[in-house]
């Protein structure tokens, strides 16, 4: 567990925790074999914890059932379902829920997570608690992978990418990924593909604020297909190269 240093923003933590309500949004791809039980596992997790919440999942340009899947779980008041006709990438199916939650005002702690349930919800409270306390992000490290070779070798590639352009965070597309209303206010991240992640931490960096980290263990997927390739580090590694150039050229400039 880790933090980098940096003022707190000015929060609500000083409400009561049963006032305080988590948004979570989480994209989805194909996930139809996976999505009902990933969604009663955060669910449950987040209800025994007694966090208030509100689940947005978002059918970014799924070909199979999954549309269906979540139009039924939106029956609850807890969850809110989108429907984008074509993929809109990572960060734009993101986006998409962000969007929708700005309409009535983001809620006290904001957030994204994966469909494919590899990272027990478990670590949810832990990173809501720490949104609260005052971290400005809270997120996890992925220390012990069980996902496969290609999937390491793909996040070993990330890794080195951002370590060499300087980044200090580990584990920088980790998710979950807490952070409160004001810190996503603040960065107003608009990136459309996998750099979403990056982007977010980037920007935490370069503020030097708090960023909480809970180290949890990668499952094996169990059902479906990983999104991630070796294009996405391509991708990944051209937006991190990026960023350094525009970077340099804004302190040339400071």
């Amino acid at each position: 567990m880790f933090e980098h240093g940096g003022e707190p923003l000015k929060t609500s933590v000083n409400k009561a925790c049963s006032d305080m309500q988590l948004g979570l949004v989480i994209p989805l791809l194909n996930e139809h074999e996976l999505v009902t039980e990933v969604v009663a596992s955060i669910h449950s997790t987040l209800e025994a914890a007694e966090i208030s919440h509100i689940i947005v999942l978002v059918n970014n340009g799924s070909t199979d059932q999954t549309g269906a899947k979540i139009d039924d779980l939106a029956q609850s008041d807890s969850v809110h379902a989108i429907h984008l006709r074509e993929n809109a990438g990572y960060g734009g199916g993101i986006l998409a829920g962000f969007a929708w939650l700005e309409q009535d005002g983001l809620p006290d702690v904001v957030g994204w997570c994966w469909g494919d349930g590899q990272v027990s919800p478990q670590v949810l409270p832990s990173l809501f608690t720490a949104c609260l306390n005052g971290s400005h992000i809270a997120k996890v490290t992925r220390k012990d992978r069980r996902d496969g070779l290609s999937r390491q070798l793909v996040t070993t590639g990330y890794a080195a990418a951002t370590r060499a352009l300087g980044i200090r965070t580990a584990d920088v597309n980790g998710c979950p990924k807490l952070m409160t209303q004001e810190a996503f206010n603040v960065l107003q991240p608009e990136s459309q593909d996998w750099f979403l992640d990056a982007e977010l931490i980037i920007g935490a960096e370069e503020h030097d604020w708090s960023i909480h980290s809970e180290n949890v263990t990668m499952q094996p997927r169990r059902a479906g297909r990983s999104k991630v390739s070796w294009k996405t580090v391509v991708e990944f590694g051209w937006n991190l190269t990026r960023w350094r150039v525009q970077s340099s050229r804004r302190s040339k400039k400071q």
